[in-house]
């Protein structure tokens, strides 16, 4: 696995990651545990709904997962967090997601100019 380090990531760029579809039963057992609401497990319930829908936590555990599985991706020494997370529309199973980073801003670290911060949509 490679790194993209700050100084290689061009300011705006998009680098397309792996994709990968969603596994029924591995979204409803993470649900079972994690986020355990009807229309993530109960079929008739969630059928109105256009089926059984992934939770937000899945769908987050799963972009770490394709992060992951790229052949490079940006080298991290801490994340500040999340801003503005959208889910724009549901994901069910046998959907096939790819993950996309959009690399939007850059900038020196002022307490550490030996590091930089990156704001990266994805």
């Amino acid at each position: 696995m490679g790194l993209i380090y700050f100084d290689e990531i061009e300011v705006p760029s998009r680098v397309e990651g792996p994709n990968q579809t969603i596994d029924r039963e591995e979204m409803v057992e993470f649900a079972k545990t994690w986020d355990p609401l009807p229309i993530h497990l109960d079929e008739e319930f969630a059928l109105p709904y256009g089926g059984l829908t992934a939770s937000g936590p899945y769908l987050l555990a799963f972009r770490i997962r394709l992060i992951h599985k790229m052949e490079t991706h940006p080298a991290v020494i801490a994340s500040f967090g999340y801003d503005e997370v959208k889910f724009k529309a549901p994901a069910h199973a046998g959907d096939r997601l790819m993950l996309l980073l959009d690399f939007e801003k850059k900038r020196l670290s002022s307490s550490k100019p030996d590091r930089g911060i990156v704001t990266i949509r994805q």
